[in-house]
């Protein structure tokens, strides 16, 4: 996968022009462009429509404009975390879904300010040489959000590209958003997620020193924080989940699915720039997930909420190393018990409807 990266400064040289006539960086090209967050299945339409339009029209490339930061991480003080994709999974989604090439941009306050048709004849059409743009039927660009499917249409015919209007994608009689696959994660429902995204809500961690209090009641745990502070994490409680996990980490005796494929997180460098997108071996295990404030042996809850992962069948070390955690269902909230034998009684019970959920 190419990556282009757009950074503010080289934005700041095409808006001016001291750039020169140093375009167009690819051959004439389909197009489609957004912030992608989630990279769920109204997301994937356009990028397949992208990549079909290059077959159909025999163009040489298709590309995806996105952006390195999401605008509201420049647009708003102090966001909460809300991301649905982190750049190094957005990565990851886009090199499994056969994009070939991905322009990045870091979204600024001059591009942000630019008007819909600067954009587009400076940015995508002399610059990228695009020939077709894919579009949502909601799509709006630029400055006030004038780069409607109307005024986009009469540009095309003024600069000489094709326009393609995608439909709406629905989970039944809702829109999938990633507004909408929030207020599910938001609801504890990650199925429902799942269904809008084509694939399980997932969260990259490493695995930290913890209290180890697991190990002595008969369920380790391994104490998960996400690699992104903006990563959305679903409402709390106890859920079944998968994680995969190295397979150097887990024992000969661990009953783990290998997988060649899912979970390669891409490795970057500090501004963004893709380094590999190397296939990996992970081993996949079925467990159960408490994030939450853990009150049984923190009478006034911790103060940030913790992610424990029980891993069924699991033996090794997991200590310092990368995990991938797939969220499948919401089993209960979680609750302060009176003491240790009914926490264990409760985990015994929970271990079983994991099981079923994970086999449903």
């Amino acid at each position: 996968m190419r990556l282009i990266r757009l950074t503010s400064e080289y934005i700041d040289e095409l808006i001016d022009g001291s750039i020169g006539n140093r375009g167009p960086k690819l051959p004439p090209c389909a197009l489609t462009l957004g912030s992608f967050d989630g990279l769920h299945r109204g997301h994937q339409a356009l990028i397949h429509a992208a990549q079909a339009a290059r077959a159909r029209l025999g163009l040489e490339a298709a590309a995806i404009w996105t952006f390195k930061q999401h605008p509201r991480l420049v647009l708003e003080k102090d966001p909460e975390p809300f991301l649905l994709t982190t750049w190094r999974e957005k990565l990851s989604v886009l090199a499994e879904l056969g994009c070939k090439t991905v322009v990045a941009a870091d979204f600024c306050p001059q591009l942000s300010r630019l008007d819909y048709r600067t954009f587009v004849e400076r940015f995508l059409v002399d610059y990228l040489g695009m020939k077709h743009l894919v579009a949502g039927c909601d799509t709006h660009l630029g400055h006030h959000r004038l780069g409607t499917v109307a005024t986009l249409g009469e540009l095309g015919r003024e600069l000489g590209f094709g326009l393609e209007v995608m439909d709406a994608v629905r989970d039944g009689q809702e829109i999938v958003s990633s507004s909408a696959i929030r207020a599910a994660l938001a609801a504890g429902d990650p199925r429902r997620a799942a269904r809008m995204l084509g694939r399980p809500y997932a969260l990259w961690g490493q695995v930290v020193p913890g209290d180890g209090r697991g190990r002595t009641i008969g369920y380790p745990t391994a104490n998960i924080e996400a690699l992104d502070p903006m990563k959305l994490l679903p409402a709390g409680g106890v859920y079944a989940v998968r994680v995969s996990v190295p397979s150097d980490a887990a024992d000969p005796g661990s009953e783990g699915v290998l997988d060649r494929v899912a979970g390669t997180l891409p490795e970057v460098d500090r501004d963004g720039q893709l380094l590999s997108v190397d296939a990996q071996d992970w081993t996949v295990f079925g467990g159960m997930l408490n994030f939450g404030h853990v009150p049984t042996f923190n009478p006034d809850g911790l103060a940030i909420a913790r992610i424990e992962a029980h891993l069924l069948k699991f033996a090794g070390d997991l200590r310092g190393r990368i995990v991938k955690v797939d969220w499948v269902e919401r089993l209960r909230p979680e609750r302060k018990f009176s003491d240790v034998a009914e926490l264990t009684a409760q985990l015994a019970k929970d271990a079983d409807a994991a099981r079923d959920a994970l086999a449903s």
